[in-house]
């Protein structure tokens, strides 16, 4: 089992909320899920020998939504490489 957060788009009230938490929650594989509209995410629990990320995004879409299926960890993991990427650049520029 693996937990992970997604971003969700399009959504816009508590019942978009519903509706995605019921199109994911419903899906072989998964165990858990909390969709949460202030973040536009969704943490997943699931077992990733039964049901991939497509999968649940797939069914994300179906339900009128979208999702990316890049987890936010990872994607804010790649944005603190290039942030620190940017610092070395600009330290060797200024002389720092």
């Amino acid at each position: 089992m693996v937990k992970q957060s997604f971003h969700i788009r399009n959504m816009m009230c508590a019942m978009c909320v519903a509706h995605v938490r019921k199109a994911i929650e419903g899906l072989d594989g998964v165990k858990d899920v909390n969709v949460n509209l202030a973040s536009n995410s969704a943490l997943i629990e699931f077992d990733e020998s039964k049901i991939t990320p497509q999968q649940i995004r797939e069914a994300v879409v179906a339900a009128g939504y979208d999702m990316d299926t890049t987890p936010l960890s990872a994607a804010s993991d790649n944005s603190e490489d290039e942030k620190k990427k940017s610092k070395g650049f600009l330290g060797k520029l200024f002389g720092r």
